[in-house]
């Protein structure tokens, strides 16, 4: 089982789980989150899979109290258009290549809640 840390925020309140895909998003399970869980602070994470060697698309998402599901870039756009400035927040996938080296391709400004990387 590999180990991986994180953190997530949410400026509507508190969070209230995170969700994690080690699948290219077919598949989602809570991670685990390091109490205290305050509001509108960053709290921390942890979440564990087995990684079987391959490569693969790590995606997480923060959902807070009030329901709020952090969104995907077309639904962020959807949804707010092009004016988002600091509160630029879509899911981010990270890209885990099978000697361990992980690569990011920003396709929107660097202004995200949360990544988790693997260690």
């Amino acid at each position: 089982m590999d180990r991986n840390p994180g953190i997530a925020w949410s400026g509507r309140g508190k969070v209230s789980r995170v969700e994690v895909s080690t699948d290219a998003g077919k598949a989602w399970q809570n991670a685990a989150l390091q109490e205290p869980v305050l509001v509108k602070a960053i709290a921390s994470l942890r979440c564990l899979w087995h990684r079987d060697g391959n490569p693969t698309e790590i995606m997480s998402r923060t959902v807070n109290k009030t329901g709020y599901v952090q969104p995907f870039f077309k639904q962020l756009m959807a949804a707010r258009g092009g004016n988002m400035g600091y509160h630029f927040n879509p899911l981010t996938t990270l890209y885990l290549q099978s000697d361990g080296q992980v690569l990011f391709q920003a396709t929107w400004p660097s202004c995200f809640l949360f990544i988790i990387l693997p260690i």
